[in-house]
């Protein structure tokens, strides 16, 4: 036997001698049954810690020779001692039988007896329980022990009456008792809200107070005129406002000071001649007690549980809400959700961004024909084929590419749209995803012609070089040989051919390397970096025999913030662009400046290569910097892509690039922009 299964025994033997002397001291002159009997809810509740256990016998022997004990020392008969310890071990055991199965947790809980009753429903099974098992032990007690023909029905209805309601009164409390010093995981009820809070020490003590003033009005004071209904609402109060351990402590209090008072004969159910019916009486209005006392604090509870968890779920729903709204607010594509009646519900910055203000027509419905919705061929949308539609009338509506073109959005942008309709909502609504792909589908068609100009640009080069291979070949095999200057010259153009492609392919793998280089900007010495690239162009034309170009680099360049590798390929590309584009015999001449200037996004560096060259046709200052685009194809050689590069690179760090005409002097003037470094 463990330690903390001998206190129990102790603990529930102690308070059972008690509970049972007590309710034997309360018996009428002329009666055999005392009017209370609590012990029986003690024993209850004694049996349910261990429920069906080995200790089980060891438990009823014991409760049935301290009842018979209690009995013969109090004034009864050993004979009816035995009858009525028999019967009380009988109610219990019963009482455990039907608890098992409608509240199996109250029994055999073992070392962590349940906190309380908290829902009605299990109050009913234990009223239940508890007055079927009391009219079982009838059976047993005042039918069989005291005599067949003395019992009564009274004598039944009495006895069901004091054991039914001594376990209802007690049951509870004894197991809440035993939770709080037993239990390793102490429960809290739920804050009392409304009219159920309670006003501290201050309504107990009224509550006291007046508990105390109606039994004196009632009991006490003389009266012709009966008033225990007042008990009766001070019980309400007792049990509407407070919590199951203070209602039942407050019932067991008015149901001892009422039985006591009726005992020394006072009251109103004292005066009454019939001992058996005043019993009767007193017992009626004591279950009474305990009932309406005890069924309004578990309702209470109950009601406290359910609002504790719709203020929890409220505030879930608030910060799930506030979640929700936080994620679809920042969300970079576009939500709206429409209604059956064309209402717009809800709508983010995104979707207000892409499709603009929610245009109404008169009737207060989306106007879809106000946003200028076409389709990709250009054609526009009717209303049964726009997206809610679709979703509405169950559809398809995944991944539909939709233009739209308005006042709003002048320029015209691409959007992926995915309707669907939300389930479970009435009236009927409809969400909608809106991607903007105006970007993606101008790639993948700048692609396709990427992949075209690809293609045709390596097929010249590659059909000259096999045109001339396959010559020389065929003259090799026939064992001819041409002079050695038509092998020059075919040697030349397959050389010049290869060369092409060569720079080709060098260009794709810088424009690659423009789009797809992680940027990781650090502090570069942008005069350092200009110069260098001059001194090299100057160096490849001294080698080759050329005029030397004429290249001024400003030495107080302000230092930029960019990528090495990326931020030499720009000045290369202009540079090299610069010295190349001049007219015949003219020696190229460049100038390389910067500033610093003030930038949305902070401080910039504006660099600008001038040069002396053929200048752009009017008309195509931005287009240059377009991919393959050539502004230039008699004479000079070229992909197209030298700007594109120079272009995607610098916005890529955030800056721009421009290209203008010098005034009065020919030529160009390239300018390009990067984010400034600290410090001078």
């Amino acid at each position: 036997m463990t330690r903390v299964r001998l206190l129990d025994l102790l603990g529930f033997m102690a308070y059972f001698l008690l509970a049972a002397f007590l309710g034997r001291l309360a018996v009428l002159d002329g009666t055999d049954l005392a009017l209370v009997w609590p012990a029986a809810g003690v024993a209850a509740a004694w049996l349910a810690v261990n429920g069906w256990s080995r200790w089980l016998v060891l438990d009823v022997v014991l409760l049935f020779w301290l009842s018979v004990l209690v009995n013969v020392v109090t004034g009864a008969s050993f004979s009816l001692s035995l009858g009525l310890g028999f019967a009380n071990v009988v109610q219990v055991l019963v009482f455990g039988l039907l608890i098992t199965r409608w509240c199996p947790t109250w029994w055999g809980s073992g070392e962590e007896p349940p906190l309380g009753i908290d829902r009605i429903r299990d109050f009913g099974f234990l009223l239940a329980a508890s007055f079927l098992s009391a009219l079982v032990s009838a059976a047993l007690g005042p039918a069989a022990v005291i005599s067949v023909s003395d019992a009564s029905w009274e004598l039944v209805v009495s006895w069901v009456l004091r054991n039914g309601t001594g376990v209802v009164a007690v049951f509870p409390l004894a197991l809440l008792a035993r939770h709080q010093i037993r239990s390793s995981r102490p429960q809290q009820a739920p804050d009392a809200v409304g009219p159920m809070r309670g006003r501290g020490p201050i309504e107990l003590a009224a509550l006291v107070v007046v508990s105390a003033a109606s039994f004196w009005l009632v009991f006490v004071v003389p009266s012709d005129v009966p008033l225990p209904f007042l008990v009766l609402a001070v019980s309400v109060w007792a049990g509407a406002r407070y919590p199951l351990g203070i209602a039942s402590a407050h019932a067991l209090a008015m149901s001892a000071a009422v039985t006591a008072a009726t005992v020394l004969g006072e009251g109103p159910f004292a005066e009454i001649a019939d001992p058996d019916a005043g019993a009767l009486a007193l017992q009626a209005f004591i279950a009474m007690i305990v009932v309406l006392t005890l069924a309004l604090s578990v309702g209470r509870g109950e009601i406290l549980q359910l609002s504790a968890r719709l203020v929890r779920s409220e505030r879930t729903a608030t910060e799930q809400a506030a979640l929700v709204g936080t994620i679809v607010d920042t969300m970079a594509d576009g939500v709206s959700v429409i209604d059956a009646d064309g209402t717009v519900v809800l709508r983010n910055p995104a979707a207000e961004s892409m499709l603009g203000s929610p245009r109404l027509d008169a009737s207060g419905r989306i106007d879809l024909g106000a946003y200028g919705l076409l389709h990709p061929d250009g054609s526009p949308v009717a209303p049964e084929g726009s997206p809610f539609a679709l979703a509405r009338s169950g559809q398809s509506a995944e991944k539909l590419d939709f233009v739209v073109r308005s006042p709003v959005v002048p320029g015209g942008r691409q959007l992926e749209v995915t309707a669907r309709p939300l389930p479970d909502t009435d009236p009927p609504m409809v969400v909608a995803v809106f991607h903007d792909v105006t970007s993606e589908r101008r790639e993948r068609d700048e692609l396709a012609s990427f992949a075209g100009v690809v293609a045709h640009d390596l097929l010249n080069p590659l059909t000259v070089i096999d045109g001339w291979t396959e010559a020389l070949l065929e003259e090799a095999k026939a064992g001819r040989q041409a002079d050695a200057e038509t092998q020059i010259q075919r040697l030349d153009r397959i050389l010049r051919a290869a060369q092409r492609m060569q720079h080709l392919i060098s260009d794709l793998l810088a424009y690659t390397t423009a789009r797809d280089l992680t940027i990781k900007p650090v502090r570069v010495d942008l005069a350092a970096v200009a110069t260098d690239v001059a001194r090299a162009r100057v160096d490849a034309h001294r080698v080759r025999g050329l005029a030397e170009p004429v290249i001024a680099v400003d030495p107080g360049l302000p230092a930029v913030l960019a990528e090495p590798v990326l931020l030499r390929q720009v000045v290369d590309n202009l540079i090299g662009n610069s010295v190349k584009y001049v007219a015949p015999g003219v020696q190229p001449r460049i100038e390389v400046v910067a500033r610093r200037v003030d930038g949305e996004d902070g401080p910039m560096v504006e660099v600008e290569i001038s040069d002396n060259g053929i200048g752009i046709p009017d008309g195509q200052h931005e287009s240059v910097f377009d991919t393959f685009h050539r502004a230039h194809t008699d004479g000079y050689r070229g992909s197209g892509l030298g700007l594109s590069i120079v272009k995607r690179i610098v916005e890529r760090h955030g800056g721009t690039a421009t290209a203008r005409d010098n005034d009065g002097r020919g030529g160009t003037t390239m300018c390009v922009t990067f984010p400034a470094a600290g410090g001078p």
